[in-house]
């Protein structure tokens, strides 16, 4: 928790120094209309957050596109690991009447108590 705090603080101690340093410096860009005399750091900025959204845009699509197999496929897995467990309690619930009835057939018979 402390590290990542402290990861945080220098990433934006690195932010603030690289757009204090790039403030003077301004180019053109254009989207559908010309900006001009805008930050090189904020145009960083911005297209740091168009790779975002689109990455996050990519993955959305990508989930929604994966073949019904797959999730059949994982369905099929778990029953699988469902059924293992299964079969493995059923097989300890057998090894534990078969110890139970050893004990009971190996116990000596106890002596008739005289009155």
């Amino acid at each position: 928790m402390i590290v990542s705090l402290i990861l945080i603080l220098l990433l934006i101690i690195f932010m603030a120094f690289f757009i204090g340093m790039n403030l003077s410096n301004a180019c053109t860009f254009w989207f559908f209309k010309t900006y001009t005399d805008l930050p090189v750091a904020v145009l960083a900025l911005i297209a740091f957050g168009a790779g975002i959204i689109f990455a996050l845009l990519f993955i959305l699509v990508a989930k929604m596109k994966a073949p019904a197999t797959d999730a059949e496929v994982r369905a099929q897995k778990k029953l699988e690991k469902k059924a293992k467990a299964e079969e493995k309690l059923r097989l300890a619930k057998e090894k534990q009447a078969e110890r139970d009835a050893k004990k009971v057939k190996n116990r000596k018979p106890e002596a008739p108590v005289s009155e």
